[in-house]
């Protein structure tokens, strides 16, 4: 039970922010200071508690390697949203390629986190 209560509420929390990124964009450019700084600082700190959960379950003795693989291609596209969030905050005409790799990194990460789970918990 206890390790179901460590995948909800980072679950949760990568829901708010997609759902926020939705509304984010939904409402354009100039982006609205309040829900781009909530999505920005919930997807923050669900990062930083993902993070600090999977450390504390010791991964390298006790995840075996493909749900390893699969949470570095997590990771790596966590780098990639937060680089592509940042570029489509600054220009004022974002380009189709950020808003795509932002799109893309999202199912990757729902993608290989479920997959991992399912690994971890068959």
């Amino acid at each position: 039970m206890e390790n179901i209560l460590k995948v909800i509420l980072p679950g949760t929390l990568f829901l708010v922010v997609v759902g926020f990124g939705f509304w984010v964009s939904k409402v354009g450019k100039p982006y609205n200071g309040l829900l781009f700084n909530v999505h920005k600082l919930v997807a923050l700190g669900g990062v930083i508690l993902t993070g600090v959960q999977i450390f504390r379950l010791d991964p390298l003795d006790t995840f075996p390697v493909p749900v390893l693989l699969l949470i570095a291609l997590a990771g790596l596209s966590v780098i990639a949203m937060f680089a592509t969030g940042a570029v489509m905050s600054i220009q004022d005409q974002v380009k189709r390629t950020p808003k795509l790799v932002h799109q893309i990194s999202a199912s990757i990460i729902t993608g290989a986190m479920i997959i991992a789970l399912c690994i971890l918990y068959q």
